[in-house]
């Protein structure tokens, strides 16, 4: 009867063992997958970020670029005027030597 007490007493300390070890893995398994969901959540936040730092700098870029077609039509207009500004002080010259 000791025998056979032990032996259900083994089976019930296996089973506890079994279930225990099942427990802890289903607890790491959760955590692994919690971690991995803060890291997904994390790692959209950062794309999200890098996105908009994106879309900023386009707009920037645009901005500039837009400047830098006003700049170069007002280059373009002061060098017309002084083309014009050099014929006339040549046609002054002109008529002040004749």
């Amino acid at each position: 009867m000791a025998g056979h007490a032990r032996a259900a007493t083994g089976e019930i300390g296996a089973g506890l063992g079994a279930a225990l070890l099942a427990v802890d893995g289903a607890l790491r398994q959760a955590r692994e997958q919690q971690a991995w969901a803060r890291a997904d959540a994390a790692a959209e936040q950062a794309v999200h970020a890098l996105g908009q730092r994106l879309l900023r700098s386009q707009a920037n870029e645009r901005a500039l670029i837009a400047r830098i077609r006003e700049l170069e039509a007002e280059v373009q207009a002061q060098r017309a005027r002084a083309c014009r500004a050099e014929g006339q002080l040549l046609g002054l010259r002109r008529r002040a030597a004749a």
